[in-house]
């Protein structure tokens, strides 16, 4: 599940690429690592939290809880992005001085999240319901959290 969120990040530094007219290199390729890495950490946070409220909230129904745990993490996954973002952006677009090393990966990075934390915080509750249901379908995976 926590996995899910690596491609809306891919589609994010596809476009960033596309728009500035690079070729997706070596360090480009270093830059979409990283980002992997950030996007999954956004992701657990996400589910690790409806998971906990799932266990401490039995009477509940599981879209109140996701819809609770995904309002709970909006603030923090935002701020991360932001400002993770605000900090590459004078080593993305050369500010200040450029290095033809790092801009690459700090294009990859930024134009990464700031596709990927819009769809993470809009698709993957709407994923983590339908694991819900799936798992439904299964004899005896009734009432378990997603594994993460």
């Amino acid at each position: 599940m926590v996995m899910m969120a690596i491609p809306f990040g891919l589609v994010g530094v596809i476009i960033g690429f596309s728009l500035h007219d690079q070729a997706l290199g070596f360090l480009g390729m270093i830059g979409v690592i990283g980002l992997a890495g950030v996007v999954v950490n956004d992701s657990l946070v996400l589910v690790a939290h409806i998971n906990k409220l799932r266990q401490r909230e039995t009477r509940n129904s599981i879209r109140k809880i996701v819809a609770e745990g995904t309002s709970n993490r909006l603030r923090p996954v935002l701020l991360t992005t932001i400002s993770t973002v605000a900090g590459l952006l004078p080593l993305a677009y050369g500010i200040g001085g450029t290095d033809p090393y790092m801009g690459p990966m700090a294009l990859a990075l930024g134009w990464g999240l700031l596709f990927a934390t819009p769809l993470t915080l809009l698709l993957l509750p709407c994923l983590y319901l339908i694991g819900e249901d799936m798992q439904g379908l299964i004899p005896g995976r009734k009432n378990r959290t997603i594994t993460q």
